[in-house]
């Protein structure tokens, strides 16, 4: 029969992979960076998006931190107390009110307060700046926030030997992985509802190319922090120890959800960008548009058909480029 994973055990593992979680993420916080460099190695500082940046800077330092306090901790659970009779990494880990786990549980919060924060924030300028459709997922964020603040207080408050799950801070921690949850996949299928609607209207049809790659890198970097928080909640929700690893996990998994939607949008638009579109009998003159909806420069395409007879061109305007450059007025920086 297999040995139950011991704390110790978890938390070792769980530094582990967020070890290796915070070097992916560290890659793809410098391809994010608002810096380019041309053929004569010339860093050129391109146009970004300051909440954006702010916001992406931020999470590096408080997940740089995060891990910088998880090695700390592990030198004192496995370094500190070697030699000692029993298992005293296991004990180390076991107490919740610990200066340092407060500060490890503490961060980790701040972390997804800023990323769900932003994903609000993109939600309302896709929206054209419409305030309430931020309504509902920021009420939400307001239980998240009461809930932080209340499972930090009472991880404070416990007492040695006290079983987490069953106490007021295992409590108060399932609301919080619930709100974050609940958070982002409410603002993710907003969003993918909306730019779904705007290349729709553009395109005339729902299964344009720029679109489903747009899908694509909403869905797949949201459903990334998300379904690891899911599992967390259901570690929690059945007390099994090997929640600390998912939730080591979470930290660095925050920034390379937000990192990575900036890091495929850029590329999905170089690539874009670069391809060409030629016939013999018609021409397809493409407009390249860039929507700034909060993720990104997102290339929306305005095609435009060309009819050749012998040496006349005669140009037909698509219908929605009125409509869309209605709406480009409204769509600002970011992505």
């Amino acid at each position: 029969m297999a040995e139950e994973l011991s704390l110790a055990q978890a938390e070792l593992i769980g530094l582990i992979v967020h070890s290796c979680l915070f070097g992916i993420y560290t890659l793809l916080f410098v391809q994010s960076l608002p810096f380019s460099m041309d053929d004569n190695f010339t860093f050129r500082l391109r146009k970004t998006n300051n909440i954006l940046f702010a916001a992406n800077f931020s999470l590096f330092l408080l997940i740089f931190s995060h891990w910088v306090v998880q090695i700390h901790r592990s030198q004192k659970a496995f370094i500190w107390t070697a030699g000692e009779p029993g298992d005293p990494a296991t004990i180390f880990y076991a107490f919740p009110a610990d200066p340092l786990n407060l500060l490890k549980e503490s961060l980790y919060l701040a972390q997804t307060f800023i990323g769900d924060c932003t994903m609000i924030y993109r939600l309302w300028v896709v929206y054209n700046k419409n305030y309430y459709i931020t309504i509902v997922p920021t009420m939400v964020m307001i239980v998240y926030l009461v809930s932080a603040i209340a499972v930090v207080v009472a991880l404070a408050r416990t007492v040695p030997g006290e079983d987490i799950f069953i106490s007021t801070a295992g409590r108060w921690a399932i609301m919080v992985f619930t709100t974050t949850v609940a958070t982002n996949v409410l603002t993710t299928s907003l969003i993918t509802y909306r730019v779904w609607r705007i290349q729709k209207r553009v395109h005339g049809s729902s299964y344009g190319s720029n679109v489903l790659s747009v899908l694509h890198i909403m869905i797949e970097s949201a459903a990334l922090y998300t379904i690891t928080a899911i599992l967390t909640l259901i570690g929690y929700s059945t007390k099994m120890t090997w929640q600390f690893i998912t939730i080591d996990m979470i930290s660095p998994i925050i920034g390379i959800s937000f990192t990575l939607i900036s890091v495929r949008v850029n590329r999905h638009n170089s690539i874009n960008e670069s391809t060409q579109h030629s016939s013999n009998v018609v021409r397809i003159r493409q407009d390249t548009r860039r929507e700034e909806i909060g993720l990104g420069n997102l290339s929306v395409t305005v095609s435009q058909q060309v009819t050749k007879h012998t040496d006349l061109e005669v140009d037909y305007p698509s219908k929605d480029e009125e409509s869309l450059d209605r709406s480009q007025d409204h769509m600002k920086r970011g992505f």
